[in-house]
């Protein structure tokens, strides 16, 4: 595969090819080559020379800098994201036709050099360095470097029906069978991801959660008898049934124009509303119990419910989803730190998480 290269880096703009032929095709050879490995972008450190697969998520104009002109480009991969600085030369015009040459969801091959900026961890190619960035093909790429595929959804998808099936409740039942008993939906649900960045951000993810969300309310049931278990497993079980329609997944995990305009909180309630005026005679009580759960399982209104917990129910939903997508990261974080520290800055939530 050729690998595009075009300008220069920051320490020299305009460094002619060893072979004498234009600057833009430059390339490394011999042992050079080797000290650039494939690194997924949780494994990369500073310092290091990668060579990878990544998908864009998004770039940013070219604009100029001292050496001449550079862009820059959003990427991930199936462990995180990070940021590509394309370090370019004094000729704008090929700078530019790098630059329209990806697009999101583009999966790029990325020779580079990891360093930091301002904290951040961020991968700078410098084509005067022999550095660069190539676009592959459908072919050219294995989908699972870039995201991630639980291996137990046919399991999670099993646990969910004896679940359903363990519903008293005519009419929460006759609901449940409406929304998960549709076997096309029931696929898009037991492979949509749960989240971006932040928890279960793979094929599979969503419903890996939410039987999680599932599992914390039964648990809190068995202390808390008084409370409905069939409301509150059928509350678990739908409150995130909008990211279906939320998230996209291509070579990277994007939010749908739907999912941004409305959120997943409103599109789920539309779902399941819709769902219940199909149900004929379902109880006004149990229905608007049932709304208010899928609406105010984010706790707060600064935290995107337009509504906050008014049922004990809804309160042990909003708990259940808030503790496992929480947990779940900071194990996450801890998991995949590479600082020789004892301690990690957590700049999401603003805490120190203790790696010991």
């Amino acid at each position: 595969m050729a690998w595009s290269a075009h300008g220069g880096g920051p320490a020299a703009a305009r460094r002619m090819s060893p072979r004498g032929g234009s600057p833009y095709t430059i390339g490394i050879e011999g042992e050079a080559l080797a000290e650039y490995q494939k690194k997924y972008i949780t494994e990369m450190k500073t310092g290091d020379k990668i060579d990878s697969v990544l998908s864009v998520h998004y770039k940013k104009s070219p604009s100029e800098y001292r050496n001449g002109v550079m862009f820059e480009f959003r990427v991930a991969d199936r462990t995180g994201q990070i940021t590509v600085k394309f370090w370019g030369g004094e000729d704008a015009e090929e700078v530019a036709k790098m630059h329209s040459s990806i697009s999101r969801d583009s999966v790029v091959r990325v020779r580079g050099t990891v360093g930091e900026y301002r904290g951040q961890m961020e991968i700078a190619i410098n084509p005067a360095d022999g550095e660069g960035f190539s676009l592959l093909s459908e072919g050219d790429f294995e989908l699972t470097d870039l995201i991630e595929k639980r291996k137990d959804i046919d399991e999670s998808v099993a646990k969910m029906r004896e679940l359903i099936g363990s519903i008293e409740d005519q009419y929460l039942r006759a609901l449940l069978d409406r929304v998960f008993g549709d076997e096309a939906f029931m696929k898009r649900f037991s492979e949509c991801p749960a989240s971006i960045m932040l928890h279960s951000n793979e094929i599979g993810g969503l419903i890996h959660h939410t039987m999680n969300v599932a599992d914390h309310c039964l648990i809190a049931w068995k202390q808390y008898g008084e409370m409905d278990r069939d409301l509150l497993l059928a509350g678990a079980l739908l409150h995130d049934i909008g990211k279906v329609e939320s998230f996209r997944v291509t070579t990277n995990i994007n939010q749908t124009e739907e999912g941004i305009f409305l959120g997943h909180l409103i599109i789920g309630m539309t779902m399941a509303q819709k769902a219940i005026d199909s149900i004929e005679g379902f109880p006004k009580d149990k229905r608007n119990k049932l709304l208010h759960i899928l609406l105010s399982h984010h706790g707060r209104k600064e935290w995107g419910s337009p509504v906050e917990p008014a049922i004990p129910e809804a309160l042990t939903i909003h708990y259940a989803d808030d503790f496992d997508a929480k947990l779940e990261y900071m194990l996450i974080r801890r998991e995949e730190a590479t600082t020789d520290d004892s301690w990690l800055w957590d700049t999401r939530f603003r805490r120190h998480i203790y790696l010991g």
